[in-house]
């Protein structure tokens, strides 16, 4: 049995209770929100009021704008007036002033301090469902575990982030499957590995928010450019065609048998010279030196894979974003 909720909020926190409703609607509980629900033309406190008559639940979204806020004192108040059960949705932590303490002493008090918020709008969808079909113990909330198929809610941010993260290494290993990853280093599948646990791992340990500041992002963007234009450029001066086409590594030092066979060539020596030398790298260039560059290839590489999966924890990681009513 679905029921029709009251959304009520402060206009600074339209974007929670844009998400409150949208998820709520999945549910199938059908939501009263201004300003989608007032018919243009209406007399606005009118409106207010019809939707508070037509409603069977009211949810407070409780912030410390609504706190300061007449309108919602007077919504809740006729709310009261109309016996409807009352579910403060707190996302700040702050307590009601006296005026509204008055009516807030209500036993389904829900916190949603902690992200992702998600998580705590389908708890509140829960409670709405307790409510409306009058299940005993409604007052005492305890959170039903999803089973099966329902845990695997694209609504849960962890499943968001496993997702992003498994395809991002998809790619990852595509990449290396396809000779893209440096060349003879594990760096390849390692980095694959990294990407598909960072989202899922961010997530978990509730650090998603972190990723999704601007300057954060804007930070991990730029690292992701640099690593991977430093690792392109690297290929390209230092990934040469061995025996078949085979990608090697050469080295940025010729050694002595190296000079003094090819002396103001070297290091950038002839393609035949491999041919010349059974394809072994090490005996035009020095070791230290093919160590360093497969080092460079390396780091580059797994630089540019962490920043894209962190780029990844924070955008399928953190709250969704709903477009603002205008």
């Amino acid at each position: 049995m679905a029921a029709q909720v009251f959304i009520s909020y402060s206009s600074k926190d339209r974007t929670i209770a844009n998400m409150v409703c949208a998820l709520l609607e999945e549910r199938g509980h059908r939501c009263w929100i201004a300003p989608r629900d007032i018919v243009p033309g209406t007399s606005w406190g009118e409106a207010i009021i019809d939707g508070i008559r037509s409603a069977s639940v009211f949810v407070l979204v409780f912030s410390q704008h609504a706190n300061a806020s007449p309108q919602i004192l007077r919504e809740v108040e006729r709310a009261v007036h109309h016996g409807m059960p009352i579910i403060p949705f707190r996302i700040e932590d702050v307590l009601p002033e006296r005026s509204l303490e008055y009516f807030m002493s209500v036993p389904h008090w829900l916190d949603a301090l902690s992200p992702p918020v998600e998580d705590h709008i389908l708890r509140l969808g829960d409670v709405i469902d307790q409510l409306v079909s009058g299940a005993s113990g409604a007052g005492d909330y305890v959170p039903r575990k999803a089973r099966g198929a329902k845990s695997l809610s694209w609504n849960n941010a962890l499943v968001r982030a496993s997702i992003g993260g498994a395809a991002l290494a998809l790619l990852l290993l595509a990449a290396w499957l396809g000779g893209v990853a440096p060349p003879g280093s594990p760096a390849g599948w390692l980095a694959a590995l990294l990407v598909l646990a960072i989202p899922a791992g961010v997530v978990a340990s509730g650090g998603a928010s972190l990723w999704t500041k601007g300057w954060i992002r804007g930070g991990l963007l730029a690292l992701l450019l640099v690593a991977a234009s430093g690792y392109g450029w690297t290929r390209s001066a230092y990934v040469v065609a061995g025996e078949n086409g085979a990608p090697l590594v050469r080295g940025s030092e010729c050694t002595p048998d190296g000079k003094l066979i090819f002396g103001a060539e070297c290091p950038d020596l002839p393609s035949d010279a491999l041919a010349d030398a059974g394809y072994d790298p090490t005996i035009l260039w020095t070791a230290a030196s093919i160590g360093r560059v497969r080092l460079m290839l390396a780091t580059a590489w797994a630089l540019a894979a962490i920043a894209a999966a962190l780029l990844v924890a924070g955008w399928m990681g953190g709250p969704r974003r709903l477009k603002q009513e205008g």
